[in-house]
């Protein structure tokens, strides 16, 4: 009987595209997006287009599988869903990147730059995020990144810089993070099945809702990391959610029910949505443990905020006018439709939402200028 030979495999060789052609590609990708019939989606696999600048485009579900974009700058752009499944990305600047639901498995990211990039949902699984070639760039920096959801499943990222990033729900199983910074990082819910972290630094990381016995990191590493609430924050539910009760009812009764209160130094945690849709001005909320607590159409103006812990904590539709944020983690708070506005005082005079010494990573709140007092500025053209 005739042996049957294996089917010879053509091997398919990267072809070189001019920046030129790059473009085309890109803007005819663009038009795609925009639904213009002059549109065709980007399939640039297997192409050779080190060091191309991309920056602020439209390119979600666009196909670089395979391709060489070492040193390539993508900085800013949408990358939504798009396919960089065994692409070399090394030393690409990929900062402020929207890379939710991209396919990243076996990419290779030594020495990108990824701060304050967006990779909810991504998948990096065999994904390589450092090396020890000194010309590739080192490890990743991902700082202030938005990974929620991502699976790092047997990823190489030791040495990589996830510092102040979110990761709520990642997947680690079986990945490398040996002396990876995972300092502030928010890990809520994450799987660390097989994952390696010697070395790792991890103060200050947001452990909630994971076995701490999978980590196999000693007890003085986990110093100063935020576990879950304990048994007296939990009893003290019923407490806070009545003083609650009764400052809404006084603001809205002008002073006629209920009774200011303050909330300084709680744990807020385990009140769910009790915040949600409060008349809560002027509130002093001091050094609160607020992470992932939900405030959103809460009136805060004037509140105090100074020193609380507000790392993802949703603030979306809520009056912060004046509110004072001195001092606090904001890391990966939600500000959608927030008033964020100077607050009028009775003296004429105007305050300025306060953020000095706060932490703003992912929460597009740096460009908010410094606290000031002024009187109004009046509108053009008025008397």
């Amino acid at each position: 009987m005739a042996m049957l030979r294996p089917p010879k495999v053509q091997q398919v060789k990267p072809r070189a595209v001019d920046a030129a052609e790059f473009e085309r590609a890109i803007a005819a990708h663009e038009a795609f997006v925009g639904g213009r019939p002059d549109g065709v989606r980007a399939q640039l696999r297997l192409v050779v287009a080190q060091g191309v600048r991309c920056e602020r485009r439209m390119l979600c579900d666009a196909d670089f599988g395979g391709s060489d974009l070492t040193g390539a700058s993508f900085m800013a752009s949408d990358l939504s869903r798009a396919v960089f499944y065994c692409t070399n990305l090394q030393l690409a600047d990929l900062r402020a990147a929207n890379l939710s639901g991209a396919d990243l498995r076996g990419a290779r990211l030594a020495g990108a730059k990824l701060l304050g990039a967006i990779l909810d949902h991504a998948d990096l699984r065999s994904a390589v995020l450092s090396s020890a070639d000194p010309f590739a760039g080192g490890a990743a920096a991902l700082a202030d990144a938005r990974l929620d959801g991502v699976d790092l499943s047997a990823a190489v990222a030791s040495g990589a810089d996830f510092s102040n990033c979110s990761l709520k729900g990642a997947v680690l199983r079986h990945a490398d993070l040996k002396h990876a910074n995972l300092s502030n990082a928010n890990l809520s819910g994450a799987q660390f099945d097989g994952v390696q972290l010697a070395g790792a630094q991890m103060r200050g990381a947001v452990l909630c809702g994971v076995d701490l016995s999978k980590l196999s990191l000693p007890p003085e590493v986990l110093q100063g990391c935020v576990t879950d609430p304990s048994p007296a924050a939990a009893a003290r539910v019923a407490q806070i959610v009545a003083a609650l009760d009764a400052m809404d009812a006084w603001v809205r009764s002008g002073g006629r029910e209920g009774s200011p209160a303050t909330f300084d130094n709680e744990d807020l945690r385990p009140v769910g949505d009790a915040f949600a849709s409060r008349q809560l001005p002027g509130v002093s909320l001091r050094g609160v443990m607020a992470i992932d607590t939900n405030f959103r159409g809460t009136q805060f103006a004037g509140a105090r905020f100074d020193g609380a812990d507000l790392r993802g904590a949703d603030f979306t539709g809520a009056d912060l006018r004046g509110v004072s944020f001195r001092g606090a983690n904001l890391a990966h708070a939600c500000f959608d439709e927030a008033d964020l506005g100077p607050l009028a005082l009775v003296n004429g005079m105007q305050r300025e939402v306060q953020l000095e010494g706060a932490t703003l990573g992912g929460s597009g709140l740096a460009a908010i200028p410094p606290a000031r007092s002024q009187p109004p500025t009046a509108a053009a053209g008025g008397a």
